[in-house]
């Protein structure tokens, strides 16, 4: 009986072995371009914006080639490429795709050490190494992070920005208007930009354009949706406002206000008191411009400042917006990572929250890019269920990749 147990023992280990050794390649080229993603409506402006969004966005779409003929995609952060990311690439030619990561129990555990400096760099590269990586193996990207928790990931709507002083004739029916298209599209959650005294209006005019918009969009949803609300620190200098804002849409129960303003231990201890005292309960969300999940501790431990911690998934990664979760989750913190203008960062999140109890949901930007095909995702009641196709799910649609909309691709090899 031993020897029979022995023997399947080593069979079962070699098998595993000649699997994993199948899944060896190397990187033998990177290639960027510039793509183009598509909202579903129009989309105005926030409290910082100097103009509307408009209809569309770009991306620098990543691909990573390899010698297997195996390709990871995935877009960068927010920034353009430059010559010295240009340069850096270099270092990811001939690598075999694992060995940029450390894994432990077949999950990737940290960052290998002779790549942590430029994957801790360029982090936005998370999401197309990990499609690779996943695709290699033929394992859906959330496996290589750990077990499921969930079978499907809450989203919100976050594309209410100020249509109300953009379409003026129709004023805050045009945000009511939106809330309801959403509600009815299925969201269970609509996040509204407020802070329109810090540049689009008089700073009194524009508190009470925010706190009417808020009173109108929670009265054509009811209770039963969540209504977020995100100032863009659009309250930056004037910490009354803020305070009123609460104070009158009390009745309202926000369910999370975000970027008050910039990211303030001081002001938020203050806001929370106050908050204390007059039993508003509405959680405190922040922390989408920092850059590491390191910055986060300071907000959540001995105290819990942010009960919502927001790391943007491009900018901070897949990497980093996992330890940022598991930091907070001792101290009751949740994590929504912050995403915008990106399809697939939607993806990376939804990947990401599947593993992660307390990643609560993800930002719908509700965009899509024809440049890609996204297989093995479904949306229905305020929920998607995440692909189970290997990686992201995400391949690029060749016709449109090269059609003249696009510029040309700069490859590195």
């Amino acid at each position: 009986m031993a020897t029979t147990r022995r023997t399947f023992l080593t069979t079962a280990t070699a098998a595993l072995g000649a699997a994993r050794a199948a899944t060896r390649a190397r990187i033998t080229g990177i290639s960027l371009s510039t793509i183009q993603g598509n909202f579903h409506k129009f989309v105005a402006m926030n409290s910082q914006d100097n103009e509307p969004k408009g209809t569309s966005y770009t991306n620098t779409l990543v691909r990573i080639a390899t010698d297997a003929g195996v390709e990871g995609v995935g877009v960068m952060g927010y920034t353009a490429p430059d010559r010295e990311f240009m340069a850096d690439l270099r270092a990811f030619l001939g690598a075999d795709p694992e060995s940029v990561y450390e894994f432990r129990d077949g999950r990737i555990a940290g960052r290998a050490p002779a790549f942590r400096d430029l994957l801790i760099k360029y982090k936005h590269l998370d999401g197309p190494l990990c499609d690779l990586i996943g695709k290699l193996r033929g394992v859906p990207c959330w496996r290589l992070f750990g077990e499921s928790v969930r079978d499907r990931v809450e989203v919100y709507d976050g594309t209410l920005y100020f249509s109300d002083l953009w379409f003026r004739d129709r004023g805050v029916q045009a945000v009511v208007d939106e809330a309801r298209e959403a509600v009815a599209s299925g969201y269970l959650g609509v996040k509204l930009k407020i802070g329109r005294g810090s540049r689009w209006m008089d700073r009194d005019a524009g508190l009470q354009r925010d706190i009417e918009v808020v009173r109108s969009v929670r009265s054509a949803i009811g209770t039963r949706a969540k209504l977020l609300v995100d100032a863009n620190n659009g309250y930056l200098n004037d910490f009354a406002a803020a305070w009123k804002f609460l104070e009158e849409t009390k009745e309202q129960r926000v369910d999370w206000l975000e970027e008050a303003f910039p990211e303030d231990k001081d002001l938020y201890r203050r806001l929370r008191g106050l908050m204390e005292k007059a039993g508003i309960r509405t959680p405190i969300a922040d922390g989408e411009n920092m850059r590491s999940a390191a910055e986060f501790r300071e907000y959540v431990e001995p105290e819990r400042i942010f009960d919502v911690m927001q790391l943007d998934i491009r900018t901070g990664g897949i990497l980093d917006c996992r330890e940022m979760s598991r930091m907070g989750e001792p101290f009751g913190a949740k994590a929504v990572p912050h995403n915008w203008g990106a399809q697939v960062g939607l993806l990376m999140s939804l990947h990401l929250a599947k593993t992660q109890k307390n990643i609560i949901g993800a930002e719908d930007d509700r965009s899509v890019c024809p440049a890609l095909t996204v297989r093995g995702y479904g949306f229905k009641d305020g929920y998607y269920t995440v692909s189970n196709e290997p990686g992201l799910g995400v391949s690029v649609n060749e016709d449109h990749y090269e059609a003249p909309d696009f510029p040309g691709k700069t490859v590195v090899a």
